[in-house]
């Protein structure tokens, strides 16, 4: 575990006490082993770890909508599903998504959202948030405590999915090395979400990531600069700190909304040490 997730976590435990209640440790089965730790909410609790003033909202939303299944490790305080639903939906359902936007480099008025969007049912990816505005369609990839993008396995499936499905959108996208076997499988993610704007030209690729996460961070940025051409201007890393920062000064907000955006990097933006 990186130092950055010990630390998220003991920040974690640290608000679970503050804030949530006084809650027993958590249970986490690893290798058939019961594991308890602070930041982790009793799984029927999982609802606690959506943000007060938005938690009975964002329940309606997700209940009306039996495709978004909540993911195993929801009632993790860690999780990223948990964070990218009390990120988005406050803004983008009560009138601030222009600042959101703003504050990820997005241009244009939101259209349309969905959260856990299936953009190709053969292929399989999962994006965390899709939006559109402007008329433009953004994917985006949300990050919090994990330590790396995911990778794969070099076997047959794989190496058929790379040759059928990734290989002909992203030939040209990056150096051809890239996208033989050994290197693409290490990349998997990452490269499985920018397939998804290879296809599609116009629409852009969002990573969000905290900038103090520093391992993931330097994967990401590493990753970005092997792009070619103008797919490598339709995909960024945005920072969640700056996200936060950006719409907790945002005059323009109502003032809900920018008091949320504290609430927000009381959660999960860990403090500086001085």
């Amino acid at each position: 575990m990186s130092n950055y997730a010990k630390q998220l976590n003991v920040h974690l435990a640290s608000y679970k006490a503050r804030c949530l209640g006084a809650f027993d440790p958590g249970a986490y089965i690893y290798r058939g082993q019961e594991l308890r730790y602070e930041h982790i909410l009793p799984k029927d609790q999982g609802w606690l770890n959506l943000l007060a003033p938005y938690r009975p909202d964002i329940q309606r939303y997700i209940s009306a909508r039996p495709a978004i299944s909540l993911h195993r490790y929801f009632h993790h305080l860690n999780s990223s599903q948990a964070f990218a639903l009390n990120l988005f939906f406050p803004y983008f359902e009560n009138g601030g998504s222009s600042q959101l936007l703003a504050a990820m480099g997005c241009t244009g008025e939101l259209s349309s959202w969905e959260p856990e969007c299936i953009v190709d049912v053969d292929e399989g990816t999962n994006v965390d948030v899709a939006w559109q505005s402007g008329g433009i369609r953004t994917y985006c990839e949300v990050k919090l405590s994990e330590q790396e993008f995911g990778t794969a396995q070099d076997d047959e499936r794989h190496r058929f999915k790379l040759e059928q499905i990734y290989r002909p959108a992203l030939t040209g996208a990056c150096a051809p090395e890239w996208l033989e076997p050994e290197s693409f499988f290490k990349q998997y993610q990452l490269f499985r979400n920018v397939w998804l704007v290879a296809r599609e030209p116009g629409a852009n690729l969002v990573f969000l990531v905290p900038r103090a996460n520093t391992k993931i961070w330097r994967q990401l940025t590493s990753f970005l600069g092997i792009l070619h051409g103008t797919l490598a201007n339709r995909v960024r890393a945005v920072a969640f700190e700056d996200v936060i920062d950006s719409l907790a000064s945002a005059a323009d907000l109502p003032p809900a909304l920018r008091t949320y955006a504290e609430l927000l990097r009381e959660k999960y933006v860990l403090p500086k040490v001085s």
